[in-house]
């Protein structure tokens, strides 16, 4: 909790000083759509469980040119149910709805080098995910909360980029850290012990096309293909002498955006 509080006030802190600035802004407003791909494997590689399905979402997001540097930061929200397709712990197949939550605050700088109308940029974004297994045919749920942070870097690249119209193409590789998972076994008596997940490594791809639509305000559409992985967790012995842990996974999230830009 305290995490999240200072990490909402350094994003309020970056909207404030992005908008009261005298330098020209742009604010954005999306309307997204994830397909959400998770999976949890053993240390063999072998399917625990999977996870996929839609989740519908926006992202608002304020940016800001200055020189040769551009500053953005966003605010992104996607929820939904999607298809759990696992196993108990006893081993027998098991398929339930998950309803997923998924936050992220994101800081992005980028520099275009002199005569260039490619850019490099570098990101930094935290990660909140509650994923709610729910019971079903006598087994029961699980609340988890996922918080992270990923540090992300890369190159932008423009097909077409004039006066009304641009298609970029941006790929980044990124690594995740610092992330815990909180499980929820207050219902069993055993309270909420918090895991520290296994740092991992991914990549991101966006291809975005923009045309203008006033003087003022441009439209967008875009596809984002992101995925990374996080490590095993440490182990924690509970009260009632099991042992948790959770095992390593991987994620692929594939996100297509409809935009509006408005140019202060």
């Amino acid at each position: 909790m305290y995490i999240n509080i200072i990490t909402s006030r350094i994003f309020l802190v970056c909207i404030y000083a992005l908008t009261t600035s005298a330098h020209a802004m742009d604010l954005r407003m999306a309307a997204e759509l994830m397909y959400f791909d998770y999976e949890e494997t053993d240390a063999f590689g072998n399917s625990l469980n999977q996870e996929t399905g839609f989740m519908p979402g926006f992202t608002v997001a304020a940016s800001q040119p200055y020189r040769s540097l551009h500053n953005t930061v966003e605010f992104s929200l996607y929820g939904g149910d999607v298809d759990y397709d696992g196993q108990t712990q006893a081993g027998q197949p098991h398929q339930t709805t998950t309803e997923e939550t998924i936050y992220r605050l994101l800081y992005k700088l980028s520099w275009s080098p002199e005569d260039s109308e490619g850019a490099f940029y570098g990101k930094a974004y935290w990660q909140q995910w509650d994923r709610n297994i729910l019971p079903n045919d006598g087994v029961s749920g699980l609340f988890e909360r996922y918080q992270w942070w990923t540090v992300e870097a890369g190159a932008q690249v423009p097909f077409i980029k004039d006066e009304k119209h641009s298609l970029l193409f941006e790929l980044g590789m990124l690594t995740t850290f610092n992330g815990t998972i909180m499980v929820d076994l207050s219902n069993s008596g055993l309270g909420s012990p918090e895991l520290d997940l296994g740092n991992g490594v991914g990549f991101s791809g966006e291809l975005k096309y923009a045309f203008m639509q006033a003087k003022n305000s441009s439209f967008q559409l875009g596809v984002q293909l992101k995925t990374w992985e996080f490590g095993r967790s440490n182990s924690e012995t509970l009260a009632d002498g099991r042992t948790i842990y959770e095992p390593d996974s991987s994620t692929i999230q594939t996100t297509l955006s409809a935009s509006y830009i408005h140019h202060f």
